[in-house]
């Protein structure tokens, strides 16, 4: 007898296969507020004020040249941004069988609506930037002429990105400590000859299976080179659900890159600058995210919510500088 064809097929118990977003960046480049006021303002010191030399010699009996310095709101508004999925008895029944895929279906429930809540933050932090007129450079940032990823005496990448850390500090007094840009660019700067000569000159191998994200901000003199990896699926839900069109979050314009360069403040605080934030509602007992569940009787099913309530704003668009083409097409 051939007792492997008399074998019933179930499935792997220790095994499966889930798609998702590996990495989330967002909050590596806006940093956190967590607060219990959804409606705010961020008080900003303007910044003429300061780099204005005004002292003067006081003679003697008289008064000190004098001035003040000025603010300006920058509000807030929190929203929240939930997501629910149901588990039904049948599911968690059935899960226990012999030949049931190896699923947990009310830890699976939480993972689904916590990932869509990140993927939903990513794609906002991503689209706020898109839409910042950083360094007042013109609305959605300078075009590259997509010729940062060219290998020959074209390549722009290593000017233009020191040009514009000269346009932060000049315009404001610090120097931009990291640099995010989206991963076909990566792919490309690695085979960029610049680059790989820099490291070469620099006691490492002309490798581009070397080059890493630290090689890059060293490059440069930055505390960090983030990479956008993150995609999401624009085609709507059918009943067969395995529509995919895949979109690349950290692009301005499908296939052509994307770059941006900004000041990241060591942690938040008083007259502390940044170009951005996220603002975070604090829930019940001081969590900041909530997850919550009820029961649908007639339906015999649990349902499970995640939700955090967020507001992403600028506060500091001369801090940033964005390309919006870094990839030639």
């Amino acid at each position: 007898m051939d007792v492997r064809e008399q074998l019933v097929v179930g499935p792997l118990a220790d095994v499966s296969i889930k798609y998702r977003n590996g990495v989330f960046i967002g909050d590596r480049i806006f940093p956190i507020i967590d607060t219990s006021d959804p409606k705010m303002n961020i008080f900003k010191y303007l910044k003429a004020d300061w780099f204005r030399d005004e002292a003067q010699i006081r003679g003697r009996g008289g008064r000190a040249v004098r001035s003040t310095f000025k603010m300006t709101p920058v509000p807030y508004n929190t929203e929240e941004y939930a997501f629910a999925s149901e588990v039904a008895d049948e599911d968690r029944r059935f899960a226990a069988s012999r030949m049931a895929p190896p699923l947990q279906p009310d830890t699976d429930a939480i993972e689904f609506c916590a990932d869509k809540i990140d993927l939903s933050k990513e794609r906002r932090v991503a689209a706020l930037i898109k839409a910042t007129n950083w360094s007042a450079a013109g609305a959605g940032g300078e075009d590259a002429d997509g010729h940062w990823a060219e290998i020959g005496a074209t390549n722009t990448f290593m000017t233009k990105v020191e040009a514009r850390k000269e346009t932060i500090r000049s315009n404001t007094g610090f120097r931009p400590n990291v640099l995010m840009i989206d991963a076909g660019t990566f792919a490309k700067i690695k085979l960029v000859t610049e680059v790989l000569d820099r490291i070469k000159y620099g006691g490492g191998e002309a490798d581009p299976a070397k080059v890493t994200t630290r090689m890059i901000a060293a490059l440069f003199e930055l505390d960090e080179v983030i990479i956008g990896e993150a995609i999401y699926n624009s085609a709507k839900e059918t009943k067969a659900g395995t529509e995919m069109t895949a979109v690349n979050i950290w692009e301005n314009t499908a296939t052509k890159g994307m770059a941006f360069l900004f000041y990241r403040p060591p942690s938040i605080g008083l007259k502390t600058p940044m170009p951005g934030v996220q603002v975070r509602l604090k829930y019940e007992n001081g969590q900041i995210r909530r997850t919550t569940t009820w029961r649908e009787a007639a339906e015999h099913m649990d349902v499970y919510e995640v939700a955090e309530e967020t507001d992403i704003i600028a506060t500091g668009i001369d801090l940033g500088f964005m390309w919006k083409d870094t990839l030639l097409t």
